[in-house]
Parts: C-alpha cells; sequence; structure tokens
C-alpha cells in the first residue's frame, strides 16, 4: 500500500461503504446498551439500527430512496421509543450522500428541509411547554443541514479537481497535437526539398539527352528517401486508434460500389465510354468519391428504382454521368453537403460539376475531371 492511508480507502469506494455500514451498526448497538433494561422493544429498536446502516450500502447509487428508508425508520423508532435521543449517524450520512451524489431538486429540498426543521424547533422554544418537541426537532434539522453543508462542499471540490483534470488533459492534447503538426512541417519541408532535387535532376538529363548511371542513381535514392520520408509523415499524422491503412477505391471498384444500391432494388447499370486507360491516383479517388456521394444521393433522397453511371474517357478529361429517374432532391439543385464535397474535388483539378434533370425523369450529376495523360 502506498501513499497515505485516506486516499488507499477513498480510492476504493466498496470499501468506504462497508467501513460506514459497519461504523454505523457499531455506534447504534452502542446506543442501545442503556436502554437494555429499560425497553422491551429492543428487538425492533435492534431491528432498526441494521436497516438504517444496510441501507447506506446503496448511498452512491440511489442517495434519495436510502435517505426517504433511513428517515422512515428513525421516524418509527422515535413513535416506538419517545424518550430515545433522536440523532441517528445513518440520517447524517444519508443526508451526505443526497448532497454529493444526487442531481436532482431533492437535494435543495432537503438543505430547504433541514433549515425549516430548525427554525421551527427554534419556534418551539418560545412556546411555553413545548420544549420536548423542540429537543426533538433541532438534533434532527441541525445534524442534516451540517451533513448537507460539508457534502456540498465535498461536491465542488470533485467537481473543481474534475474541470482541473479536463483541462489539464485538453491542454496535453493540444500540445501533442502542435509538436506532431511542427514535425508533419518538418517532414513535409524535407519531402519537398528531395522531390525538386528529383525534378531537377530528371530535367537536367531530358536537357541532355542523355543519363549516366550515376544520375539514375541519385534519382532512385532521392526516390526512396522521399518514400520513407512520406512514411514517416504518414505515421506522424495518423491518430492512435485510427484505422489501419487499406488501399484506396478506384474506378476499378466500381461494381462493389453499386452493390448497395443493387441490394436495394435499383437497377444500377455502369456504361464505359472511350478508351480505358490508367488514370492518376488523385483523378482516380476523385472520381470514384464523386459516384459514391452520388449513389448515396440517390438511395436517400431520390425516391428511385434506377440509376446510371456513365463514364466517359475523353482524350483530355473524365467525364461523369450519375443519372435517376426518381423525383429528385427536396433542395434546390447545386445545394447540400453532397455536392459541395463535389465540387470541391472537381475544382481541385481545374474541372466542373453540374446539376439538373435527367433524361430518365430524375436528378442528373455531370462531372469533368480534366488530366494529362
Amino acid at each position: 500500500m502506498r501513499g497515505r492511508p485516506w486516499s488507499w480507502i477513498t480510492g476504493r469506494p466498496r470499501l468506504t461503504d462497508g467501513l460506514i455500514v459497519g461504523f454505523n451498526l457499531l455506534i447504534g448497538s452502542v446506543g442501545l446498551i442503556g436502554t437494555f433494561y429499560r425497553h422491551s422493544l429492543i428487538a425492533s429498536l435492534i431491528a432498526a439500527v441494521v436497516l438504517q446502516a444496510a441501507a447506506l450500502w446503496w448511498r452512491r447509487n440511489h442517495p434519495v430512496a436510502v435517505f426517504l428508508v433511513v428517515v422512515c425508520i428513525e421516524t418509527a423508532t422515535l413513535l416506538i421509543s419517545a424518550d430515545r435521543e433522536p440523532s441517528s449517524l445513518a440520517l447524517a450520512f444519508a443526508a451526505y450522500a443526497v448532497s454529493v451524489y444526487d442531481s436532482s431538486r431533492f437535494r435543495l429540498v432537503l438543505a430547504g428541509g433541514a433549515i425549516a426543521i430548525i427554525l421551527a424547533a427554534i419556534g418551539f422554544l418560545l412556546v411555553p411547554g413545548a420544549f420536548q418537541t423542540a429537543r426533538m426537532l433541532l438534533p434532527i434539522g441541525a445534524l442534516s443541514l451540517v451533513a448537507w453543508v460539508i457534502g456540498d462542499y465535498v461536491r465542488s471540490r470533485q467537481s473543481f479537481f474534475r474541470e482541473i483534470v479536463a483541462r489539464h488533459q485538453k491542454e496535453r492534447e493540444q500540445a501533442t497535437e502542435e509538436e506532431r503538426l511542427r514535425i508533419a512541417r518538418e517532414l513535409h519541408d524535407v519531402v519537398a526539398h528531395n522531390v525538386s532535387v528529383m525534378a531537377i535532376q530528371a530535367g537536367a538529363a531530358r536537357v541532355s539527352g542523355k543519363a549516366n548511371e550515376e544520375t539514375l542513381q541519385s534519382i532512385e535514392q532521392g526516390a526512396r528517401e522521399t518514400l520513407s520520408e512520406l512514411n514517416k509523415l504518414l505515421g506522424v499524422l495518423r491518430k492512435p486508434g485510427a484505422p489501419e491503412l487499406v488501399p484506396q477505391p478506384t474506378l476499378d471498384d466500381i461494381d462493389a460500389l453499386l452493390k448497395p444500391a443493387r441490394d436495394a432494388g435499383l437497377a444500377a447499370t455502369v456504361k464505359v465510354s472511350g478508351e480505358r486507360r490508367p488514370l492518376p491516383a488523385a483523378v482516380d479517388l476523385s472520381a470514384y468519391r464523386i459516384v459514391q456521394e452520388a449513389i448515396t444521393n440517390v438511395l436517400k433522397h431520390a425516391n428511385a428504382n434506377r440509376v446510371e453511371v456513365l463514364i466517359d474517357y475523353a482524350p483530355a478529361a473524365l467525364q461523369l454521368t450519375i443519372r435517376d429517374n426518381g423525383s429528385g432532391p427536396a433542395a434546390a439543385p447545386g445545394t447540400g453537403h453532397g455536392l459541395v464535397g463535389m465540387r470541391e474535388r472537381v475544382e481541385l483539378f481545374g474541372g466542373e460539376v453540374s446539376t439538373g434533370s435527367s433524361s430518365l425523369g430524375g436528378f442528373t450529376v455531370r462531372a469533368r475531371l480534366p488530366f494529362q495523360s
């Protein structure tokens, strides 16, 4: 056991609850010793002590219910034994639990009720012949109020420490993120430098019309170093817990992309025109994402039963047309987060995207992605 004993105990809440139950059993039993020979209801009083102590085991999860049980038992014992001192420690622990753990308005009702009981007891002190009533009410109200105040202080301290921990955690995460970005910027500079050197070497070899082994070896070495630095860059930017990297999808995966639409009952077809040829990776990926977003919009908003995807390999551009026979989106053409994302992808390559009515009677998305062969 390391650290202070109190910290070790408070770090084990169920052990603390067990100690509180045992402490109340001990104090309650000792309090009954003096009444053993003067009361024939000793069995009932012992049962009340046991029930009050046992109820405190659930004070964290059900503070209001535990408090009400303790109050009912305390009231019953006062009715059957009027000369008994109304100063049960179980009542104090129950009031403390309500103040610390309860999040409803009852905790404020409890504080107000304790104050009202104290004021009533003071009032009874001024009434002739009501001293016994005041003597019964004052300990109950004072004990409950003191326990509530202590609990409110503990509750405030716990809230304060939680805020400190959350703030420190946020600061650590922010510092980590800033460090990752700083490293990423440094690696980006290294990669940009290596790529620039490779471009200059390759350009010089092309202009001179000859590329000796030394030049090619230098370009190869620079490419390998750049790839290594890129892997480091991705490793830095990739946050812990992120999914494993997988190959990016391309237009070759278009049939798999249309499978959810076909499973949903849509007649989804793909038509390819022009000379099919390899595309730049960024164009291929963007084209896939545009088709994906368009198909998603058809499934969500079009109310269609037919969709066509047309892929045209033009000499200097890739042209995509996705059309359906549904009712189209409720919003005006050109609006929505999906269309905004398509437009951003197309503008990245200097292309254009347009929307409108379809020859099938529904909605059409057209995108043009220029590229160099």
